[in-house]
C-alpha cells in the first residue's frame, strides 16, 4: 500500500494505472494524419529548393525543411503533435520570410533578391498556411479527439492526404532544379524516353 485517501487503501496497481492512462487529445486522427503529410510535403519542397539556392538561403531552407520533417514525423508518432499552439505561428515563419524576401526584390534595383522558381515556393507556403488553418480550427474547437477511431479511418485519411499533398507537391518538385536533375539523370542511364 502507498497511502490512503480519506481512510481507504491505495494500492501500487491503483497509481500505475492512473499513469497509463491517456491523456485527452484534441487531434482526431484524420486530422493528425493531414498535418503530417502537409508539412512533410512543405519539408520536400524546402529541401529540394536548398539544392540550388545561395548559401545563406541554402542554410535558412533547410533548417526550415529540417524543422518541418521532424514535426511530421513527431506528429505521426503521438496522439497530440508537438508544440501545438506554437505551430499554429512557427507554420507560417517560411509564409513571411518569403513574403519579405519578395517584398525586398521587388523594390530593389537588382530585381528580385532570391531567385527561386515561384511555384514550389508558393505550394510550400500553401501547405504551411493549410497547417495553420488546420490547427487554429482545432485549437478554437477544444474538444477531445474520439477515442478509438479505428485503424482503417487513420489509414483512409492517411491516403487521401498523401494523395492530396503529391498532388500539389509532385509537379512542384519537377519545377526545381534538384527535380528536373533528377529527371536528367534518369535519361542519362537509360531510361525510359
Amino acid at each position: 500500500m502507498l497511502g490512503t485517501s480519506l481512510g481507504a487503501p491505495v494500492a501500487a496497481t491503483d497509481v500505475a494505472r492512473a499513469k497509463s492512462l491517456p491523456t485527452t487529445s484534441i487531434v482526431p486522427p484524420a486530422a493528425r494524419a493531414w498535418l503530417a503529410v502537409a508539412a512533410l510535403g512543405a519539408a520536400l519542397l524546402h529541401a529540394a529548393l536548398a539544392a540550388s539556392a545561395p548559401l545563406p538561403a541554402l542554410i535558412v531552407l533547410l533548417a526550415i525543411g529540417a524543422a518541418e520533417l521532424a514535426w511530421a514525423a513527431a506528429t505521426l508518432a503521438r496522439d497530440q503533435p508537438p508544440a501545438l499552439k506554437a505551430s499554429l505561428f512557427l507554420a507560417l515563419v517560411p509564409v513571411g520570410a518569403w513574403a519579405a524576401i519578395a517584398t525586398v526584390g521587388a523594390t530593389t534595383e537588382a530585381g528580385t533578391v532570391l531567385a527561386l522558381p515561384p511555384l514550389p515556393l508558393g505550394v510550400a507556403s500553401l501547405l504551411d498556411v493549410a497547417i495553420s488553418l488546420t490547427v487554429a480550427v482545432l485549437l478554437r474547437r477544444n474538444r477531445p479527439a474520439p477515442q478509438n477511431t479505428g485503424a482503417g479511418r487513420f489509414v483512409l485519411s492517411l491516403a487521401l492526404s498523401a494523395a492530396v499533398v503529391c498532388g500539389v507537391t509532385i509537379p512542384a518538385l519537377g519545377v526545381t532544379d534538384a527535380g528536373v536533375a533528377a529527371v536528367d539523370v534518369h535519361l542519362q542511364h537509360g531510361g525510359h524516353h
